[in-house]
């Protein structure tokens, strides 16, 4: 039965049971802890951490690497050409010298050779040899007066069979000039120093309307600066065993001082020499060479501007009546089957008109 007011006696209240007494130990203890902790934690973020626990961004540092395409518009200043040395700085390569013996598909001197970022480029050797006279074909001796005659039939590599039709047509007097585009580029120059051509190396320059006209990638441009140094090593890498170098197109870089002359001088420092095909009246090429002192020589003709075999045999004859004036003429054309016809034809009996048919590199210092 509940109890309630009516059963309580008149006068006294109800008693209420005592609560239990609660240990105040446990968290005394509790408290110890969690303050032993927090400054544990704060020595720890603040005492043993160097950044005093302030956050740290960790990033990964690569070494850059050079680009492979295109060019740095970095502008180079203009510069007097009388006040100009050669230029002097040389790129961080190891260098081929020592070598016992070079891969087979790498042609040429050790000696003559040095690893770039992108292949084997001619040097002057430890010993003072230069690539342009190294591989220089031997010309017979010339008698005082008579006339020579330079030709160099250009963009050889780019076709197999063109190619191979000009080793099988062209007589070994004729210079052979090798686009950088090519497969096979080195089989090929080995196989046209096996037969006694001397060779040479062609170099996209800007034209004057590029890129409209585009000579091709890796093309030394007039706004290039010192990423023409990169593309210029591209393409000297290419192959081996040339003694110069020419320019295919770039009316507009031959004549633009300020991009010529770290062109030119690097070339000479190489031991390599620059032929000028002609093309450009503009060039600068010439005058900058001479300032340098980079042999520089420049054609006379281009002997197939009209592919008919009928022009290519006046431009000739033309060329041959140059070089009774001069001592000397060049000629350049390129590889078409009517070039290289006409000038296998005009070859074979030169002789016979008193005309002696020599390497390019015989024509420096003429």
């Amino acid at each position: 039965m509940q109890k309630n007011e009516l059963h309580r006696p008149f006068g006294r209240r109800a008693e209420k049971p005592s609560a239990p007494r609660r240990p105040i130990i446990a968290p005394l203890l509790i408290s110890a802890a969690l303050i032993v902790a927090i400054i544990a934690a704060f020595w720890v973020a603040v005492v043993d951490d160097p950044n005093g626990g302030r956050p740290v961004v960790v990033a990964n540092i690569e070494s850059a690497t050079p680009a492979e395409t295109g060019s740095v518009t970095t502008e180079a200043p203009v510069t007097s050409v009388p006040e100009v040395p050669a230029v002097t700085e040389q790129p961080d390569n190891v260098q081929l010298a020592g070598m016992p013996q070079l891969p087979p598909e790498i042609g040429g001197d050790p000696s003559l050779l040095e690893f770039s970022n992108y292949g084997p480029i001619p040097r002057v050797s430890p010993d003072g040899r230069r690539p342009r006279e190294a591989y220089a074909r031997r010309s017979p001796p010339v008698g005082e007066g008579v006339p020579r005659v330079v030709i160099v039939v250009g963009g050889l590599g780019l076709s197999q069979t063109g190619t191979q039709a000009a080793l099988d047509t062209l007589p070994e007097e004729i210079t052979l000039a090798f686009a950088p585009y090519g497969s096979s580029l080195q089989r090929w120059v080995g196989k046209a120093r096996d037969a006694g051509h001397e060779v040479l190396l062609q170099v996209p320059l800007e034209p004057l309307d590029y890129p409209q006209e585009n000579p091709g990638e890796h093309t030394l441009l007039v706004s290039g600066g010192a990423g023409n140094r990169q593309d210029l090593h591209w393409v000297l890498g290419r192959m081996t065993s040339y003694t110069g170098v020419m320019n295919h197109m770039g009316a507009r870089f031959m004549s633009d001082e300020r991009a010529l002359l770290p062109f030119l001088g690097e070339i000479g420092e190489r031991g390599l020499f620059y032929l000028d095909d002609g093309s450009s009246e503009q060039s600068l090429a010439p005058k900058i060479g001479e300032a340098l002192n980079v042999p520089v020589l420049t054609a006379d003709r281009v002997v197939d501007r009209a592919r008919s075999p009928g022009s290519i045999e006046k431009e000739l004859e033309a060329l041959e009546a140059i070089a009774r004036v001069k001592g000397v003429a060049i000629g350049v054309a390129s590889a078409f089957p009517a070039s290289v016809e006409a000038i296998a034809r005009w070859a074979s009996d030169a002789g016979t008109r008193g005309v002696v048919i020599v390497p390019a590199s015989a024509a420096i210092g003429s």
